[in-house]
């Protein structure tokens, strides 16, 4: 368990880490430029949400479940306040990475990965269909209608 202290301390490195990983592969990638800085401040944001609610989820032990009392007295157990917050914050962590072009969706139909041993005047035949020896003898005893 550490205090509240040491996970502010925690959170506040994280996220300045996370903000030059993400200026450095922006610049690497030639994607970054001054116009996405209120978009990449808003990603912190989420981030660092993100990071103290996981912060505090990982303190407690990674519960997904808590006991509940209801008025009439009965207990059950229902999913952990945190572990739905931080899954809540990554999915908002991811679209604002995907807004802003970090994501593989943004990347798929730019990018071609791979070629074709196929040559433009070549002709593609449609294989034939192998029957097993099994399938053959299905096919001979098989009461057809």
């Amino acid at each position: 368990m550490s205090t509240k202290k040491q996970r502010q301390e925690i959170v506040v490195n994280k996220t300045a880490a996370e903000k030059e990983r993400i200026l450095k592969i922006m610049r690497d990638a030639e994607i970054y430029t001054l116009t996405l800085d209120p978009l990449i401040e808003s990603y912190l944001d989420i981030f660092e949400i993100y990071q103290t609610m996981f912060v505090d989820w990982k303190d407690k032990g990674f519960p997904s479940t808590q006991r509940h009392t209801n008025k009439a007295g009965a207990t059950n157990n229902s999913k952990h306040p945190l572990a739905q917050q931080v899954e809540t914050w990554s999915d908002k962590k991811t679209k604002a990475l995907d807004l802003l072009g970090l994501t593989n969706k943004s990347k798929g139909g730019r990018i071609v990965t791979g070629g074709s041993s196929v040559g433009k005047n070549d002709q593609v035949e449609k294989p034939t269909a192998v029957v097993s020896e099994l399938d053959a003898h299905r096919k001979k005893w098989r009461k057809t209608t």
